[in-house]
């Protein structure tokens, strides 16, 4: 019998080299799969940004890792279709991604994709993978290719019951797919699928389904219940956390950081396995810690709302100041263009007595001065009310960021103020918690009895007063090192919130001004350039010496 070759091997030429992923590759393959004909060849000469690509296909280039795609900043659909890959890698800086073609190569694992959180469509298709795992963060996943792989046992497609926008899986070619107990099993088991290998699944084919695996698909709703208690109590946990983060007071409320201190501290953990008295005085400082920060965290909410507030006036003050700039400047502007008119009617008069030769240029000469005189004080009035509308903004913008400022710092102030209070409590309640371990420590030193079953490092230390001794100050510098580090962390994201927020709002206020004025300037130009061409309409009319008269003139 001839040797069965997979499909990859009657694609690519097995003499070809393998390809490795380069800028000229990924050039080559947009051109390649981009614009044909005329448009074709002004993408081309236009060159290709790769950061600014929305589609890469990388296919049949004997690829065997995936690489150097991190450049790929706007790209929303990749293809690596038809290579030789063997690991899924390197793609956690393409987080825009939302379709991933990985068919027809050698993966053996899903693996690293959590980072592609908008993935919508990912196609695995002829791979040597064997189970479903690691894909957990891909929430927005609706259509997912799975099939001509190597799952041998179909319950391993409840997996995909995890996906709530899930609608398209196709699965077919799996070694357990010569089972037909699977298509009956998928059907019923994967209850927000739509179809299945491309075809629709009907209610009756459901429901033929669940008659079979009734007790399995009781077990999958039971852990599917769980799941979604366990990830609704996730997501308000997040969103608590999320709110104290924008009160910089995240993890403060409850016994959260002081738990995650003990835990990253391995003596005092050891310590603690002393029990006895030593767990109430922990239980103690537990109840003093959350009490402390309690104030501390309702001190900041308040605060996050009272800034929100001062934010929103700010910005209420600007949007009104701007929109009472916008009324002025075109009351201005509808002025100017009501006492250019007659000017306009004017130059077309004195166009229209050149052209038909009923004066000459010597008759016409003063008048011809005259307005353009008027036209030029008129444009200057214009520019310098305009100007003058824009300055007085400006200033009422500089008054209110100046004020909004000083507003920002004091409430910054005021909130560092409250925590290093609360901090400061802190330090004391865990120094009094180290005296108390020591004391509780003490009256165990060198007692084998009373110890009972501590473990060996531990009764190693407590038969030993000054490494007893050691130990508990070590504990104490590990967790005042820990509270320093909360409470600059605090500092520094408050601090920069409000440096940010006063750069920016300056920032902004200093570009809007400069646009303005560059408008004004475009607008003011613009008008002359109008007037300009009006007198060269003329001059076209006259002959040489009567043109370059007026030239002299204008």
């Amino acid at each position: 019998m001839t040797e069965k070759k997979s499909l990859n091997s009657l694609i690519i030429h097995p003499d070809i080299e393998p390809g490795v992923i380069d800028n000229a590759m990924i050039t080559r393959c947009i051109l390649e799969y981009g614009p044909t004909e005329e448009a074709g060849r002004l993408f081309a000469e236009e060159g290709v940004h790769l950061d600014e690509a929305p589609i890469v296909r990388l296919e049949f280039q004997n690829i065997l890792r995936i690489d150097h795609l991190w450049m790929l900043k706007s790209l929303r659909k990749l293809t690596l279709a038809h290579n030789l890959i063997e690991k899924i890698e390197n793609l956690e800086q393409l987080t825009g991604l939302n379709e991933l073609d990985l068919s027809f190569n050698k993966i053996e694992r899903i693996d690293n994709l959590e980072e592609l959180t908008n993935l919508e469509i990912l196609t695995l298709f002829h791979n040597r993978i064997r189970k479903l795992e690691n894909m957990d963060t891909l929430e927005k996943l609706m259509v997912f290719s799975i099939g001509d792989n190597l799952i041998e046992d179909y319950k391993e497609m409840a997996y995909l019951r995890r996906f709530r926008k899930l609608r398209s899986v196709s699965f077919k070619g799996n070694p357990c797919c010569d089972d037909p107990m699977t298509n009956q099993f998928l059907k019923s088991a994967l209850t927000r699928v739509t179809y299945l290998d491309y075809k629709l699944i009907t209610e009756e084919e459901r429901e033929a389904g669940v008659a079979l695996f009734r007790g399995i698909l009781r077990k999958l709703d039971d852990a599917d219940e769980k799941s979604e208690k366990a990830r609704i109590a996730k997501e308000e946990y997040d969103a608590r956390v999320e709110f104290y983060a924008m009160s910089f007071v995240e993890y403060l409320s409850g016994p959260e950081l002081i738990e995650s201190m003990f835990e990253k501290d391995p003596d005092g953990a050891l310590l603690l396995q002393v029990g006895g008295e030593l767990l109430g005085f922990f239980e103690q400082y537990k109840e003093q810690y959350v009490e402390t920060m309690a104030g501390l965290v309702e001190f900041a909410q308040g605060a996050y709302n009272t800034r929100q507030n001062e934010i929103k006036l700010f910005k209420d003050l600007v949007d009104t100041a701007l929109e009472e700039s916008v009324r002025n400047s075109k009351v201005v502007v509808e002025e100017y263009e009501a006492k250019k008119k007659p000017l306009v009617d004017q130059m077309n008069e004195i166009i229209t007595k050149v052209t038909t030769k009923q004066a000459t240029i010597e008759q016409i000469e003063p008048t011809i001065i005259d307005a353009g005189e008027a036209f030029n004080d008129l444009i200057y009035d214009l520019w310098k009310k305009l100007m003058t509308i824009e300055m007085t903004l400006y200033e009422r913008c500089e008054e209110s960021r100046v004020q909004f400022s000083v507003n920002m710092t004091e409430m910054i102030t005021k909130l560092l103020e409250i925590s290093r209070n609360a901090f400061g409590a802190w330090r004391e309640h865990e120094g009094m918690w180290s005296m108390r371990q020591f004391e509780s420590l003490s009256k165990l030193l060198g007692n084998k009895v009373m110890l009972g079953d501590a473990p060996p490092e531990l009764f190693e230390v407590m038969m030993d007063r000054d490494a007893m001794m050691n130990l508990v100050a070590q504990s104490s510098d590990n967790h005042m090192r820990f509270i320093d580090a909360r409470e600059d962390l605090l500092t520094t994201r408050a601090n920069k919130w409000r440096d940010d927020l006063v750069q920016g709002t300056n920032d902004n206020e200093v570009k809007r001004n400069r646009d303005r004025i560059t408008e004004i300037y475009y607008f003011i130009d613009n008008q002359r350039e109008e007037w300009t061409d009006m007198q060269m309409n003329m001059t076209e009319t006259v002959d040489p010496e009567t043109a370059a008269l007026l030239a002299d003139e204008f």
